[in-house]
C-alpha cells in the first residue's frame, strides 16, 4: 500500500507540477526564480516522506553545530554539504527538513528527464559529466562560479547509494568544489532511509526514525595540506560515526 501511495504522489505531483508550477518560472527573474523552485521544492520533499508513512528528525550533533549552522544561513553563507548515500528518498529528505536552500551535483543524464532537469537547472543543480573529461572541467567551473554567487550543494562522496546500508569509500574528487572555493564542508549523516526504500527494490516500508544529523562545519583555511589530503577519510569518518551512533 506504502509503495503504490507513493508511487502515485510521484507521479501526480510530476504531472501537477508539469502544469501549474513549472510555467511560472517562465515569467520570473533569477532572485525570483530562486525562491520559487526553493519553496516547491521544500513542499514538495515533504510531500513524498509523507507519502511513505515515515518521520524525519534533525538533530545537531553538537551545540556548536547548530550555532555554526544558525550563523551560515544567517549570512548566506555557501557550503558544500557532504552526506552518504542511503536511498532514493535522501534527496527528498534533504530538501525537505534540512533548513537551508541547496542545490545538488548530479549526473548528466538527469538533465534530460522530461521536467525534472529544467526544474533541477532552476534550483541550480549542476549536471556533471563523468564520461567527458573535458566537459566535466566546465561542469564545475560552473559549480565553483554559483558557489561564489551563494549557492549551496549537496554531494553524495559514495558516487551512488550504498547496497547494505555500510558507508563506501568516499572519492577524492568529490571535495574539490571546496578545496578550490574554500567553502566549508558540512558533514551531515542521513540514518533510517535505507530502511524506507534499498537499492534495486521499488518496495517502500514506513520508518517513523529517519534523522539528519548535522555535524560541525570543517573550515578549510584552518586545516593543514595534510590534513586537506586526508579530507576524504576525515569526513568519511565523522558520517560512519555518527551513523552507528544513530542506529544504537
Amino acid at each position: 500500500m506504502r509503495t503504490l501511495l507513493y508511487c502515485l504522489t510521484i507521479v501526480g505531483t510530476f504531472l501537477y507540477g508539469m502544469v501549474f508550477r513549472y510555467p511560472p518560472i517562465l515569467f520570473m527573474n533569477s532572485e525570483q526564480r530562486k525562491k520559487y523552485v526553493d519553496k516547491v521544492a521544500i513542499r514538495w520533499g515533504r510531500n513524498c516522506i509523507w507519502a511513505t508513512g515515515s518521520k524525519v528528525k534533525l538533530i545537531y550533533k553538537t551545540k556548536e553545530a547548530e550555532t555554526a549552522l544558525s550563523e551560515i544561513i544567517k549570512n548566506n553563507e555557501a557550503i558544500v554539504l557532504i552526506s552518504n548515500h542511503q536511498s532514493n528518498l535522501d534527496i527528498q529528505t534533504l530538501l525537505g527538513y534540512f533548513p537551508k536552500s541547496l542545490a545538488f551535483i548530479a549526473k548528466k543524464e538527469m538533465e534530460k528527464w522530461p521536467l525534472i532537469g529544467r526544474w533541477m537547472r532552476a534550483m541550480g543543480c549542476i549536471f556533471l559529466d563523468r564520461k567527458n573529461a573535458r566537459q566535466g572541467m566546465k561542469d564545475m567551473k560552473n559549480a565553483m562560479d554559483n558557489i561564489h554567487n551563494g549557492y549551496s550543494y549537496v554531494i553524495f562522496p559514495e558516487g551512488g547509494r550504498t547496497p547494505d546500508g555500510e558507508v563506501k569509500d568516499f572519492k577524492k574528487g568529490s571535495f574539490r568544489l571546496a578545496t578550490e572555493t574554500g567553502a566549508k564542508i558540512l558533514p551531515v549523516t542521513i540514518s533510517g532511509t535505507y530502511n524506507i526504500q534499498k537499492k534495486g527494490s521499488l518496495k517502500v516500508t514506513a520508518n517513523k526514525n529517519v534523522k539528519i544529523i548535522v555535524d560541525e562545519p570543517v573550515d578549510l583555511s584552518k586545516l593543514t595540506r595534510q590534513e586537506i589530503k586526508d579530507l576524504d577519510n576525515k569526513v568519511r569518518d565523522i558520517i560512519i560515526r555518527n551513523l552507528k551512533e544513530s542506529m544504537e
